[in-house]
């Protein structure tokens, strides 16, 4: 047992369970971090779709508001065009009203020097040309003085050459006569004068676009365009700074895009791309004045940047929480697990049987009173091992008593066995004497409920009879009154009868007048034919008719016939049944006067019946009378053979307590002996334990 318990210890002491208190204490402070984690997940989405939302939104409306800020230079420039188209000492110059040379140069110096000053009072203004006919002279901001070239310039920019498109992407025919770079502007706007002698085009100078649009803050890598109706491209590109661009020298960025093609339709919107690997953020807004479009993509992680500073805050946050969570854990657990092994070595003393040691611990938390508790049940163990020795000592004294008494108890047991077996023989002899008595009365007995039975269904045969009888002339009495109605129905059948054969007859009458009738309709058609013979052709149609009433006559004839045979059938049958009637009538009154003379059988067997029934009372009270003798005669002597039955029973009873008495004193002894093995065990292993 020693081995054993020392065994359990090492267990004990090296076996590591997965949910130990380090393990548990370390999921009770995980258990919030998780928590954290889980609220700082959503917090980052709902920051992420907000921001993402707001940046959007914010986005979108300066992408809106750069394109309002060029529809308004290019409003700015139309209305610079239109001065000079409603210009009257321009329009006479141009329609060749104006004679003076020296008026004339004073004009056109005068022009060109207000065209000048427009250009310089706005960047967007890129160069400006008043165009007239040949032999007339160009006044333009780009070089000096030129001839009119209006009717090659109306053939390359006019389908009809009368009608201008007012905003058109370039003029090569212009660039090439003034030596303007295309790439120098972006647009161009053109506006013929009153007269149409002339056209007034203005150009929106690129850099100006492009210094705009560079100036659009939206974010590092992103990219903002301004794209004609016609599809060329001004592209300014956000770089950080230290990168260079990623696109090259004249590359289309926009124009050529699905998504460019496919939001045309629109005015503005939103929608995330992908663009040369990388997710973006493409915005538009297209303008209604001049079909331009401002295109921009921004980077998907400017756009989620400020939720991505949440994220991170978050993750450390939470990974310091856990670091920390982790060593105050561990530290905590430690102390327990120290406490815990104090208090583990001492009980295992006390487990092997030394009730002198004693459990300390260090600190003031509850393993202090976990130390008291285990102290205080050492010093119980310790008293109650005490005890039980000192009760094993007066348990084994009383052993010994115990089995001197279980000797005298034995000796007693056999005295009373032995009596209890001449008492038992005695009964036993009564008992069977009784017993007879009991069997010759039961027979007297059987036999006399044997013809009280009997008597009990002669009697019950003589109500059933009386029954009958009474059932048989209800029934008699309902088979006369039927045979009543039955005479009565076959009266009237007959009188029926009658009446058919009646109407029979005046069916014949009206057959007699029917063949009356086709015999003269017959009369009518042979005459009718004869008629139509003489007529010759004139008659062919009445002879068609006549054919047909004769056909008529005859097939009246013919149902008429028929009516006559069926009538004579009905006849014939009718009086089949007057004398079948009849016939009836005559077994209705012979069964009448058979059902009465059963009756009168009937009443004349239930007087015999109700006398017989009167006889067989009187049987029955004689019979009731000796059975109830008979009972009391049987009753008495059963009470006698109970007794005798209820004296062997006790004295079988005494028998089995003395037997039962005796195995117990027999067990005694075995448990006594028991007992004193037992409690020498008992010393041993107290032995075992320490006190002092």
């Amino acid at each position: 047992m020693k081995n054993t318990r020392k065994q359990s210890g090492t267990d004990r002491k090296q076996g590591v369970m997965f949910m130990g208190i380090r393990n548990k204490i370390f999921i009770c402070f995980m258990v919030p971090i998780v928590f954290m984690l889980i609220l700082g997940t959503l917090s980052y989405r709902r920051a992420a779709s907000s921001l993402n939302q707001t940046f959007r939104d914010s986005t979108i409306q300066t992408i809106a508001m750069a394109s309002e800020y060029i529809d308004m230079n290019n409003a700015y420039i139309e209305t610079e065009a239109v001065k000079y188209v409603s210009d009257s000492d321009l329009s006479k110059y141009i329609l060749g009203l104006m004679s003076d040379k020296k008026e004339q140069q004073s004009l056109l110096k005068d022009i060109r020097l207000r065209i000048m000053t427009s250009q310089a009072g706005n960047k967007f203004i890129g160069n400006m040309y008043i165009i007239p006919q040949a032999g007339s002279t160009m006044v333009n901001t780009k070089t000096s003085f030129q001839d009119g070239f209006y009717d090659a310039y109306m053939e390359q920019m006019s389908s009809d050459g009368k009608n201008l498109k007012r905003w058109a992407d370039m003029h090569e025919a212009l660039d090439e006569y003034t030596g303007v770079r295309t790439e120098d502007y972006i647009s161009t706007f053109q506006i013929r004068t009153q007269k149409g002698k002339a056209v007034v085009v203005v150009d929106v100078g690129r850099e100006a676009v492009l210094e705009f649009l560079a100036g659009l803050n939206l974010g590092d890598n992103s990219i903002v365009g301004y794209i004609t109706a016609g599809g060329r491209e001004v592209i300014a590109e956000q770089l950080p700074e230290g990168e260079t661009t990623g696109l090259t020298e004249g590359e289309v960025v926009f124009a050529d895009k699905e998504y460019y093609k496919t939001d045309t339709q629109e005015l503005s919107g939103v929608s995330e791309i992908t663009y040369k690997g990388g997710r973006y953020l493409y915005l538009f807004q297209k303008s209604e004045r001049t079909g331009a479009s401002i295109c921009a993509m921004v980077p998907m992680h400017v756009v989620t940047g400020k939720a991505e500073a949440i994220k991170r805050l978050n993750i450390i946050g939470i990974v310091l929480a856990a670091v920390l969570a982790t060593l105050n854990g561990i530290a905590i657990a430690s102390g327990i697990r120290r406490n815990m092994g104090r208090i583990s070595r001492q009980l295992a003393y006390v487990a092997e049987g030394n009730l002198t040691a004693e459990v300390a611990v260090k600190g003031k938390d509850e393993f202090r009173s976990l130390a008291a508790a285990a102290n205080n049940m050492i010093a119980n163990n310790k008293k109650l091992v005490l005890k039980v020795s000192q009760a094993t000592n007066t348990l084994g004294v009383s052993a010994n008593e115990v089995t001197e008494a279980s000797g005298v108890i034995q000796e007693y047991s056999d005295h009373i066995a032995r009596a209890i077996g001449e008492i038992t023989d005695g009964m036993e002899r009564q008992s069977r004497h009784a017993q007879e008595c009991v069997q010759k009365t039961d027979i007297l007995s059987t036999e006399i409920q044997e013809v009280n039975e009997i008597a009990g269904q002669v009697e019950a045969l003589v109500q059933n009879a009386e029954q009958m009888i009474s059932q048989g002339m209800s029934f008699v009495q309902a088979l006369e009154e039927r045979a009543a109605e039955t005479t009565a129905v076959t009266a009237h059948v007959e009188e029926s009868i009658q009446d058919l054969k009646r109407e029979s007859e005046t069916i014949n009458e009206f057959v007699a007048t029917i063949n009356a009738i086709s015999e003269e309709t017959n009369l009518l058609s042979l005459n009718a034919s004869i008629e139509a013979a003489r007529a010759g052709a004139a008659g062919r149609g009445f002879a068609v008719v006549a054919e047909e009433i004769r056909k008529l006559a005859d097939s009246s004839a013919a149902a008429a016939g028929e009516i006559q045979r069926n009538v004579e059938n009905i006849n014939q049958q009718t009086a089949i049944s007057v004398d079948s009637a009849k016939q009836a009538g005559n077994m209705v009154a012979l069964q009448t006067q058979a059902v009465r003379e059963v009756d009168g059988v009937f009443r004349s067997m239930r007087e015999a019946m109700t006398q017989l029934f009167v006889g067989l009372k009187d049987i029955l009270v004689s019979t009731e009378r000796a059975d109830k003798e008979r009972q009391e005669a049987v009753e008495a002597v059963r009470n006698i053979s109970k007794i005798i039955e209820n004296t062997a029973q006790s004295t079988q009873v005494v028998a089995d307590v003395a037997a039962n008495l005796q195995e117990n004193v027999e067990s005694l002894n075995g448990t006594a002996e028991g007992l004193g093995e037992n409690m020498n065990g008992l010393k041993t292993e107290i032995a075992v334990f320490k006190t002092e």
